[in-house]
């Protein structure tokens, strides 16, 4: 049997042939597969491109039994089926396709199907759980115009308005306003707006690598930069706590764990894992996935899908990070 594991994203697409053993076929990347960022129209033809570039590199003949696409920015059902109607139609060759939200994908690459709650924190932030009848549950993910708090966004939204708070007057000093003004080149704080806005227009994503700069800004000392961080793992925890609420209070175990480049941060991460043993001090805590293994998300619902043994994910996710060194 044939699968392809495909996992979008903002910034790259990833598609994976691979068989029930855990071999991996052929490998093809893409760019951005999020609508929000690029528009549907170029989303749906990098994951097409993406797909179809694999399946006719790989010189596979026979057709794919089964597609897992785990993709960005589906967050109501009417998206959802778009993505479904329009890669039903463009993609040929697979006997049957999953598609699934990233944020699902991320919760099996944290829990491999068991009970459990994933935080994700990157561009933006959401977190996804499951209990042990199937029921599932989400907190979070409104988007950067809905807050995503603990996101690279959220961050670095706060890390700006304290430059201008500071240099207002209406707020201590930090070190983010020199930071900030030699990341976009500039020597004048107001002409931060000009340089935010026009980015903003144009990928959201280059705003959210101010993030970086504020833990840069945190680990050396600086008070300001140091509580934001702090309080985007508060808000992370808060997430889960929800989810957990709606659906885990029932359970005697539950795992809970973060995904994202947001967990990074040394002062975020001791924050959100402290806030979240305090408030869900039964819960078995995994170290959050900072950098994360390529398609194990995805290899795990095939696992499930497939009653493959965890030797499988193991295989997969192996390969890339032997690619890594």
């Amino acid at each position: 049997m044939y699968a392809l594991l495909v996992e979008g994203g903002k910034t790259k697409t990833l598609a994976v042939l691979v068989d029930e053993e855990g071999n991996v076929l052929g490998v093809s990347v893409g760019g951005s597969s999020g609508w929000t960022a690029v528009g549907l129209d170029n989303a749906i033809s990098t994951l097409t491109k993406t797909v179809t570039d694999l399946i006719t590199n790989s010189g596979l003949k026979k057709e794919i039994d089964i597609g897992i696409f785990g993709i960005p920015d589906l967050d109501t059902e009417r998206t959802l089926r778009l993505f479904e109607g329009s890669l039903s139609q463009r993609i040929v060759g697979i006997k049957n396709k999953i598609i699934v939200p990233d944020f699902v994908v991320a919760y099996y690459a944290v829990t491999l199907g068991a009970p459990g709650v994933a935080v994700i924190a990157g561009t933006g932030s959401i977190a996804y759980g499951k209990n042990s009848k199937g029921e599932d549950a989400r907190a979070g993910g409104w988007g950067w115009f809905g807050d995503d708090e603990g996101s690279a966004l959220w961050i670095a939204m706060r890390s700006v308005a304290a430059v201008g708070k500071s240099w207002d007057g209406r707020g201590p000093p930090t070190v983010l306003t020199e930071k900030i003004l030699k990341h976009f080149g500039l020597t004048n704080p107001i002409d931060l707006i000009d340089a935010l806005y026009s980015t903003a227009l144009n990928d959201l994503s280059k705003l959210a690598q101010i993030a970086r700069l504020t833990d840069e800004a945190a680990e050396e000392g600086d008070e300001v930069a140091m509580n934001i961080l702090i309080q985007g793992g508060k808000e992370l925890a808060l997430m889960a706590k929800a989810v957990q609420e709606k659906i885990l209070a029932g359970e005697s175990h539950y795992i809970v764990g973060g995904v994202g480049s947001v967990f990074s941060s040394k002062t975020l991460r001791q924050s959100f894992l402290k806030h979240i043993k305090e408030q869900l001090p039964e819960a078995l805590i995994t170290e959050p996935l900072v950098r994360y293994t390529p398609i194990k998300g995805t290899a795990a619902i095939l696992h499930e899908k497939w009653h493959l043994p965890t030797s499988f994910i193991d295989k997969v996710t192996h390969y890339f990070s032997s690619q890594d060194k």
